[in-house]
């Protein structure tokens, strides 16, 4: 299932990291893809790079941001950011995974942290500075954002362009190792970076956004093509599995970022065989409203496919847009099957059973989100439907903890507060509540102040 949602509000300073400069936040306007088919195969495609980087396997995550530039960046200790123009742009797996290692080096390196420590040497106007190089570099403007650094008067901030130029620098190196390491050809990086060195010579406005917060491409494609030079795993191609799996995340985004009217008249032709064909079909068939037809071709994939996960969920997502609930429920019961553990199935699954109603479909609707919170903890939306479950099943004081934790993710402290009040005053209330409810109220009310 695709699940769309938009970011909040700006924050100014983010620990947002992307090369040379660093992105403030991501904009506005962005939305987040939360897929399970999308980011399981590329954290597939990952794996083998966080493992050679010495991290346990799955324990880095990958997101990806509505956005058809071509981007990544990491956030947080360990997640990477790509942009969905970054998957349907690419012309192999191998530039995909080559951006993945590199944005890996990044949190490797503890990039992530170092951007605040470099901000926090920075002071009064000259912090200014730095914070509206920023703010300049998200809006696109790599070179407008290194004159406003350049020329801040303080030492600190001068200091912060040539700091991200080491970081990228370093990167880079990480990258390359990883890609050693794992046998995989850097063929990948230096295409990318010859796009992209092609870049400077057009106008501002139509560089890629990779680009502005990625500078120096010339200098950078020839680390990747002296690499490519001594490498012995220069001429490797990816492995078959490997080239599928990248096939249909990106047959699934386009299916989901082009218009449906593209999708069925031009791109789904294109597909790499006729079950990737079909399903952009259904695809792009959901998303203008023809459930019925989407319906027939998931049928008839699921009856072709039965032990593929992600076309009983689609299957179930148009059963339960087509107010067929327990029906739904049954497909994600299934796909749950096939990928035990799917945090996003669960909640989906959690989603159906709660619309079908009952006490025995919401205890079971209450066990599948509790059993996605440990992946998903962060994710309001869970915390939601969470509390709708709760509620329905009759456990107030339950659900409005549960919706006052969304309302914290959300960065509504007051809302928190406020329903945390709500559960303290009710009679009899368990201790283990009562303390969280406490707690929240502490922390929440005292912002408030």
């Amino acid at each position: 299932m695709i699940s769309l949602f938009r970011t909040g509000r700006l924050h100014i300073i983010a620990l947002v990291i992307s090369g040379l400069v660093f992105v403030a936040s991501m904009s506005a306007s962005a939305g987040m893809i939360r897929d399970t088919e999308i980011e399981a195969g590329l954290r597939d495609m990952l794996e083998p790079l966080e493992v050679a980087a010495g991290y346990p396997a799955g324990s880095v995550d990958v997101r990806v941001i509505l956005d058809p530039s071509y981007n990544a960046f990491v956030a947080g200790k360990q997640l990477i950011y790509i942009h969905s123009g970054l998957i349907v742009e690419s012309t192999s797996s191998l530039e995909t995974i080559g951006v993945m290692a590199h944005e890996l080096g990044h949190i490797k390196e503890g990039h992530v942290q170092r951007i605040s420590d470099d901000l926090q040497q920075a002071s009064g106007a000259a912090a200014l500075a730095t914070v509206a190089a920023i703010a300049v570099a998200a809006g696109g403007g790599g070179d407008a954002a290194a004159g406003v650094l350049i020329g801040g008067n303080d030492h600190a901030t001068r200091g912060f362009l040539a700091s991200r130029r080491r970081a990228e620098a370093v990167a880079d190196e990480i990258s390359l190792q990883l890609l050693e390491k794992t046998g995989h050809s850097a063929v990948g990086l230096r295409d990318l970076m010859q796009r992209l060195a092609r870049q400077r010579s057009l106008p501002e406005s139509r560089q890629s956004a990779y680009y502005a917060t990625h500078p120096g491409a010339a200098e950078r494609l020839q680390t990747f093509q002296d690499h490519l030079n001594q490498s012995p795993h220069s001429d490797a191609a990816p492995p078959p599995t490997t080239t599928g799996l990248f096939a249909r995340i990106r047959a699934k985004m386009v299916a989901w970022t082009e218009t449906p009217q593209r999708v069925k008249t031009t791109e789904a032709d294109k597909a790499p065989n006729e079950i990737l064909g079909a399903y952009m079909h259904a695809i792009a068939d959901y998303r203008r409203g023809d459930l019925r037809t989407a319906l027939t071709r998931m049928d008839e994939l699921v009856s072709a496919h039965p032990g593929d996960p992600y076309f009983h969920e689609f299957r179930g997502d148009i059963l339960f847009a087509l107010a067929r609930p327990l029906d739904a429920a049954t497909a994600y019961e299934r796909a749950l099957t096939l990928r035990p553990g799917s945090a996003l199935i669960q909640i989906n699954l959690g989603r159906a059973l709660i619309a079908s109603g009952g006490a025995a479909n919401l205890e079971r609707a209450i066990i599948a989100l509790e059993a996605a919170h440990d992946s998903e903890s962060t994710w309001g939306f869970l915390h939601r439907q969470y509390g709708i479950a709760l509620g329905k099943s009759g456990r107030i004081a339950e659900a409005d903890l549960a919706l006052a934790n969304e309302a914290i993710l959300l960065n509504d402290g007051a809302r928190a507060a406020q329903l945390a009040r709500r559960v303290m005053a009710i009679d009899g209330l368990d201790p283990v509540l009562h303390r969280r409810a406490s707690d929240i109220v502490f922390r929440y009310s005292k912002e408030q102040q």
